[in-house]
């Protein structure tokens, strides 16, 4: 489908509609849907100014408040939902690596990566109004058609990845999850450690006290897509980073990661990825 301007299309759960840098402020109501779990090759920043949702991400949900932030790395399953009877908004800002390419130098890799090590973060409520401005800051710049817009951006952008990645230390609330989202986590977080293993949607269910029927369709309610297609999910991104880290041939990866054979671990990568897993390790390859 076609997104607004500035988007590009949109094919199954991936997701490449940022061409470099896009904020984003929106309201949602309760009855929002924004369909299946997605994934996308750039970094993500969601803020909730108000009203409540809830984030599945990975393997693990999240339940948010005003002044929670989320950050995302690029190609990370996730799906947002929103509670009833109110509307929420929220900021979001998404960005390709290239973009913070001057702040990765500067903090390093490491750096960046500490700053997404976690997926949650409740900010201090003395600072969500510095936050809030910094967001409104990059959306202005946007507007604007003047030669300095895209240091400007960039400049309150470096500032928010500094804000956050000094903030990683602070002590968190710790999270209480009904007991029905909680059985699903549990369910993901099984499927995610076991995934290598002969799982079946029975002998998952079974770990969740549920008949198969059933735990089918909370899976489905919870995560946002069924048992078959997230333990794919799981098993795809195990075996991306066998490509990029070992000299397994595919074959080996397919059944190490737990699909029955090559063909069909090549054919659901490059569902997924849009390129073949060998075309995927050649072009992620950096010579020496």
């Amino acid at each position: 489908m076609e997104e607004k301007k500035g988007f590009m299309k949109t094919e199954g759960r991936y997701r490449n509609i940022v061409h470099e840098f896009m904020v984003d402020r929106a309201q949602r109501s309760p009855a929002f849907d924004m369909g299946t779990p997605h994934y996308h090759p750039y970094y993500e920043l969601y803020y909730l100014i108000s009203g409540n949702s809830k984030m599945f991400i990975n393997h693990t949900l999240f339940y948010l408040s005003p002044g929670d932030m989320i950050m995302l790395s690029p190609y990370q399953l996730h799906k947002t939902t929103y509670g009833p009877g109110q509307y929420a908004k929220r900021f979001t800002v998404n960005f390709i690596p290239e973009f913070i390419e001057y702040f990765t130098s500067q903090c390093s890799k490491e750096g960046v990566d500490s700053i997404f090590s976690r997926h949650k973060l409740s900010i201090p409520a003395n600072r969500q109004d510095y936050i809030e401005q910094l967001f409104s800051q990059m959306l202005k710049e946007t507007l604007s058609k003047d030669p300095y817009s895209k240091i400007q951006m960039k400049s309150f952008l470096f500032q928010l990845l500094s804000f956050l990645g000094r903030c990683q230390d602070i002590e968190q609330p710790v999270q209480m999850l009904d007991a029905g989202d909680a059985i699903i986590q549990q369910a993901a977080q099984y499927i995610y450690a076991h995934h290598r293993e002969p799982l079946t949607l029975k002998s998952v269910a079974e770990t969740a006290h549920m008949s198969p029927a059933w735990f089918s369709r909370k899976f489905h309610q919870t995560v946002g897509i069924g048992f078959k297609e997230y333990l794919t999910h799981v098993r795809i991104e195990d075996g991306k980073e066998l490509l990029l880290t070992t000299n397994m041939t595919v074959t080996e990866i397919a059944l190490t990661c737990g699909f029955s054979n090559g063909n069909y671990f090549g054919d659901a990568f490059k569902r997924a990825r849009g390129v073949s897993p060998r075309e995927f390790r050649f072009s992620m390859h950096v010579p020496e």
